[in-house]
């Protein structure tokens, strides 16, 4: 596969690639500047691509609104955007999704990126091995991109004056400062079931009383009589990837331990008041049940980036429960093997593949992934980018030119997943192994005959 670097700037909106003919396009213009970096309209950029895809002939691309309801104002541009395209119905789907970490810059990035390269590269009309295999990768493939997960807590990293606003995880809901306020927030969720601490709250509320200046963290309860002391004024946000409905969602405490920062509105990791009781949480898992549901496309492959760390993750839950099978697993090895195999870095950048608490240290629970695959039944992966180690929050800021340098590591591994879609065969059994490369894996994933003439994929 040709490597995907711009040829005239670092800077990765600048769209024209030094395999392909001279292909521009009207984009938004800068919005913004942080941190030395540039920032534009995710939305209008979608919408872009979109009408210059069209163009090229690639097949029902467009965009819409993710949910029913936007997270803020449509004025803003703010809203969840999807950009969808590929074969018609009935083709097997892949989903790849990021930023839903308000701070993780690269995710959404990198998910925009390989919809741009698949666009870009797309004819009608092929000429030649590489060009044909993009176009039967698009034509045999039904494509969801949703790059920006969390618009209003990305916002507020880019647009906050305060120190401390470029680190911030969650989303930015207020969260309730009234009695009634909590009542109603524990309702909302999908299914309108609360989490702990505040499962056994009355249905009056009788047993949630509030203090007064001070914040008092609520600690489970012991009892069902138990009273809860909150004070929740001016605390803000939901960790998006703790707040899906799935059985784990909550932590019950009898199949997995619950971290206890997990109940605390004031922590990053915060889960929330019930399921789904964030506004984009529903959207989001609103959106996939109309692909599956309405649409009638078997979602089977999903990726959802994140950053930082530089591994591979099966969701927790799905581990758990036994629906990370050997097809799933082969796969996960497959995408260990095909990132960054033909680059000079290759050596030292090999992602970690497993499960959360094996290669991070700590299990994610309530996540996206997690909902897809234990409810969608796909092989859903979480992969975090660069940098590895552990950098604390100075590894969430990866300088723009080095943006192109993740991307180009990632977009082989991004086109297996897409190709694996509605593919049950074990690519491999060989596990890859840390520092090095399985060659032969690598081939006999290569040789995989995905479309019934031979190696089609331009990796």
């Amino acid at each position: 596969m040709p490597p995907p670097q711009r040829t005239a700037s670092d800077h990765y909106h600048f769209y024209e690639y030094d395999y392909l003919a001279s292909a521009p396009w009207t984009l938004s213009p800068a919005v913004v500047t942080r941190n030395n970096m540039r920032f534009y309209s995710m939305q209008q950029d979608l919408q872009g691509l979109a009408a210059y895809g069209a163009t090229r002939g690639v097949p029902g691309i467009h965009t819409y609104r993710a949910g029913a309801t936007v997270p803020d104002d449509v004025g803003v541009n703010r809203d969840m955007t999807v950009l969808a395209f590929g074969g018609g119905l009935g083709m097997p789907a892949a989903i790849i999704t990021g930023g839903i970490h308000a701070r993780e810059w690269v995710a959404p990035a990198i998910a925009y990126l390989i919809a741009e390269y698949l666009v870009v590269n797309y004819t009608a009309a092929p000429v030649g091995r590489y060009q044909t295999a993009i176009r039967d990768l698009v034509d045999n493939r039904r494509l969801y991109f949703v790059p920006m997960l969390n618009p209003n807590g990305n916002s507020y990293t880019v647009n906050d004056g305060a120190a401390n606003s470029r680190y911030w995880r969650k989303n930015r809901d207020t969260l309730p400062t009234t009695q009634a306020g909590w009542l109603a927030a524990l309702q909302n969720g999908v299914p309108p079931t609360p989490n702990p601490p505040f499962a056994n709250v009355a249905p009056n509320g009788t047993n949630v009383r509030y203090e007064t200046p001070l914040y008092k963290r609520p600690l489970p309860p012991n009892a069902g009589n138990s009273s809860f002391t909150i004070e929740p004024a001016a605390v803000f946000g939901v960790d998006l990837n703790r707040n899906a409905t799935t059985r784990y969602s909550g932590y019950n405490i009898f199949i997995r331990k619950r971290p206890a920062d997990n109940t605390d509105p004031t922590s990053e990791s915060y889960f929330g008041p019930s399921r789904a009781s964030a506004l984009e949480t529903r959207n989001i898992q609103g959106t996939i049940d109309h692909i599956r549901n309405i649409v009638n496309v078997n979602v089977d492959t999903i990726i959802d980036y994140h950053s930082y760390a530089q591994q591979i993750l099966y969701p927790t839950e799905a581990y758990d429960r036994d629906f990370v099978n050997a097809s799933y697993k082969s796969l996960g090895r497959i995408l260990q093997a095909l990132i960054a195999t033909s680059l000079s870095w290759s050596w030292s950048y090999q992602y970690g593949l497993g499960t959360p608490v094996s290669q991070i240290g700590y299990d994610a629970v309530g996540t996206l992934a997690d909902r897809c695959a234990t409810q969608a039944n796909a092989r859903a992966f979480v992969i975090e980018l660069d940098p590895s180690g552990d950098l604390g929050l100075a590894g969430f800021a990866l300088p723009e030119n080095k943006i192109m340098g993740v991307f180009e590591k990632n977009i082989r591994a991004a086109l297996a997943l897409i190709a694996a879609a509605g593919q049950t065969s074990q690519a491999t059994a060989r596990r890859v192994r840390y520092h090095s490369i399985n060659s032969a894996a690598e081939q006999e994933f290569m040789d995989w005959n995905v479309f019934g003439r031979g190696n089609q994929l331009p990796l």
